[in-house]
Formats: structure tokens, C-alpha cells, sequence
């Protein structure tokens, strides 16, 4: 038996967990990980210091590339007070971040950013709304940008009776598919995928509700790269 969850439920639950309301397993206040730090490391030194972050939820990624010294436009549907409310006291960021409520799927990129960060957001988007988004700041991307995307692939969620759920219009890659979607995206890019598996458990039981694989993405613009539909 399936339960079937609409975005606006998604939207919900994060809303919540933003406001720290409700215990959830997804770390949103986390630091930036190791794989970040050492995408940054590797960053080609032409890069732009400005940096689009996609899906920025507590704006964790987005304050680390502010004090790296980045420009960054942080861009996601829930209200901006969450992020503004993190920046309060650390006036020496506010005037590197900008803020912007909006779906990330809808964001016109018209602007060439060195680095695009879109962490653990792309697998609730449509396959060809990623596509969609990718390619745009894929054509706008500056020699030396560099990408930095973390999606989940094969993922298994169960609600607390063992009923699997699903997300309305999720993208459902399997590691291979979104494997080959890059490849396709990124021609002539220094590409590296680095498959990992994820899962999350309930606070108060042994139960696994979410099972994933995480595929984690560092792309460094070349002079050669094209980009491809």
C-alpha cells in the first residue's frame, strides 16, 4: 500500500522543521560537510567569487560561501525571515547575501555565478524541471565555475505503519539515470560523481522511514564545455 504526499505537504513539514517545532532527522542546522569544503578547495582560482545557493533551507551553505568571500544569492520558496533571522549579528555577511523567495525550478539565472550549490533539493523537483534549472546555470556559467550538487537517487520512504510514501511529481531517479543526466548536461566539464548511501530513522523507534542513495556531484567548468538538452 502507497500514501502519496503533495508538494504542498513537503512545504509544510519543512516549514515546521525550519521553525524548529518538530524533531526531524534531516540535521538542517548541520555544518557544511567535508565533500563541500573540498569541492571548494579544488574551486579553479579564475572562478567568480559569487555563488548562487539553490534550495538554501537554514542557509548553512550559503553562509559558509559568504565568509569564503563570495557574493551569494540564496534563493528558496520558504519565507525569508529563517535565513535573515540566522544573519542577525553577523552584519559583516548581510551586505554578500541576498535573499530571494521563490521556487527554485522558476529562478531566471541571468547573472554568471562561480559556484552553484543545490544540496538535497533536486530529487522533489520534476526530471525535466532539473534538467531545466541545470541547463540554465549551465549556460551562464563563467570559465573556472564550478558545481556543487548533492541528489538523492533510489529513494524508499516509509511511514511509521511500513506503508511506502511518495512525493507528488518527485524526479525518482535511479543513481544510473541521474548518472547519465550529468554526463549529458556537463559535456567538456571535469566531472566527479561520488555515490553514497544515506538513511534516516525516527527519533523514537529503530525504524529506517527514509533509504537513499546519495549521489554527490563537483563539476569544474572547462574552456571546451557545451552544454547539452
Amino acid at each position: 500500500m502507497c500514501v502519496s504526499r503533495s508538494r504542498d505537504d513537503v512545504t509544510t513539514f519543512y516549514l515546521t522543521a525550519l521553525a524548529g517545532t518538530a524533531p526531524t532527522a534531516e540535521r538542517l542546522t548541520a555544518p557544511v560537510s567535508d565533500r563541500f569544503a573540498s569541492f571548494l578547495n579544488a574551486l579553479d582560482h579564475r572562478a567568480r567569487r559569487t555563488a548562487l545557493d539553490l534550495g538554501y533551507g537554514m542557509g548553512t551553505y550559503t553562509v559558509a560561501l559568504a565568509r569564503s568571500g563570495f557574493d551569494v544569492v540564496a534563493v528558496d520558496q520558504v519565507p525569508t525571515q529563517f535565513l535573515r533571522s540566522r544573519l542577525f549579528g553577523l552584519t559583516h555577511l548581510t551586505d554578500r547575501i541576498e535573499v530571494v523567495q521563490q521556487r527554485i525550478e522558476n529562478f531566471s539565472v541571468e547573472r554568471q555565478f562561480g559556484v552553484v550549490v543545490a544540496k538535497d533539493v533536486f530529487h522533489y523537483l520534476r526530471q525535466d524541471q532539473v534538467r531545466e534549472s541545470l541547463t540554465r546555470c549551465i549556460q551562464r556559467a563563467p570559465s573556472g565555475a564550478g558545481h556543487f550538487l548533492e541528489v538523492f537517487t533510489d529513494i524508499a520512504r516509509t511511514d511509521r505503519q511500513g506503508r511506502r510514501v511518495l512525493i507528488e511529481d518527485e524526479a525518482a531517479y535511479t543513481a544510473d539515470a541521474f548518472r547519465t543526466t550529468i554526463e549529458r548536461l556537463y559535456t567538456g566539464w571535469d566531472c566527479h560523481m561520488r555515490l553514497t548511501r544515506h538513511c534516516e530513522r525516527n527519533t523514537d523507534t529503530s525504524h529506517n522511514y527514509f533509504e537513499a542513495n546519495r549521489i554527490t556531484v563537483s563539476d569544474y567548468r572547462t574552456n571546451d564545455a557545451r552544454v547539452r538538452r
